[in-house]
């Protein structure tokens, strides 16, 4: 009894075995009969999040862009609206013949020549506010100046610094007593000419002429800048003094310079 049961035991996991080959071997395909099963390993799936459907090209509405960065970057690009200039003047008191400036203002890419003026040497150029960095150049020489405010680049080299800024005043009340006050309302008048002022004869040069050289009685060393009303006008003056004399004066200018010529000549009786 024994031997009979387990001769069928021994039938049924043959049976068994067989049929797991066959399944094997239709599943796996190419698998050769002989090769142990593959372990079955659990199916991944991926989460997927969920995407928008594409668009047609008409309903694709503009980009929107952020304009506070768009204005930045416009500054940026040296393309907004001009800082305003300032006149600075830069003086060189230290000597030297040939003197150039150069500075930050423009990356230092560029030397201005500084015109003598007097004893020093100065030049005026138009910069923007803010703080700028600058150095002469005496005959070839960088130098700077040490009594003005100045630092050490990273180079080591010594070079002075400018702060232009505009003028604000402090106090509206300092700025308003340099100004004239106003003329009070009692120095103006309502008076209407009569008739007589009006039927006096003009005169015969106007007021300004009477100021001519030959009408001043002040010395040759004394003698003030002529009027440029009484220029380029020939004068005639009869009996002055006690010989009987007529006089023909007449002033030029050239430059800065007054001319005045005067002929006289005796008067025949």
């Amino acid at each position: 009894m024994g031997n009979a049961s387990g001769r069928a035991d021994d039938a049924a996991d043959a049976d068994m075995d067989e049929g797991f080959r066959a399944v094997n071997h239709v599943r796996g395909g190419g698998s050769p009969p002989g090769s142990p099963p593959r372990p079955h390993s659990p199916r991944m799936f991926v989460p997927q999040s969920p995407v928008t459907p594409l668009q047609r090209a008409a309903e694709v509405p503009p980009p929107v862009f952020n304009q506070i960065l768009m204005n930045q970057q416009h500054d940026d690009s040296g393309y907004g609206p001009p800082q305003k200039k300032i006149p600075t003047l830069l003086t060189w008191t230290l000597g030297g013949r040939n003197i150039y400036v150069e500075g930050s203002w423009d990356n230092w890419t560029s030397k201005k020549p500084v015109e003598k003026s007097g004893k020093d040497h100065t030049i005026l150029l138009m910069l923007s506010s803010g703080v700028h960095r600058y150095r002469f150049i005496v005959d070839g020489e960088r130098r700077f100046i040490p009594d003005l405010p100045c630092e050490t680049d990273n180079m080591g080299q010594v070079v002075n610094l400018v702060d232009v800024h505009d003028f604000i005043p402090e106090s509206v009340e300092s700025v308003s007593e340099l100004m004239a006050p106003p003329s009070p309302d009692s120095s103006y008048g309502f008076h209407v000419p009569g008739e007589k002022e009006f039927a006096k004869e003009p005169p015969q040069l106007p007021a300004q002429l009477y100021l001519g050289v030959l009408n001043s009685r002040s010395s040759e060393e004394g003698c003030a800048r002529p009027s440029h009303v009484v220029l380029d006008h020939l004068y005639i003056e009869k009996g002055w003094g006690s010989q009987p004399l007529v006089a023909l004066g007449y002033t030029h200018r050239f430059r800065s310079k007054y001319v005045t010529c005067v002929l006289y000549k005796a008067i025949e009786r």
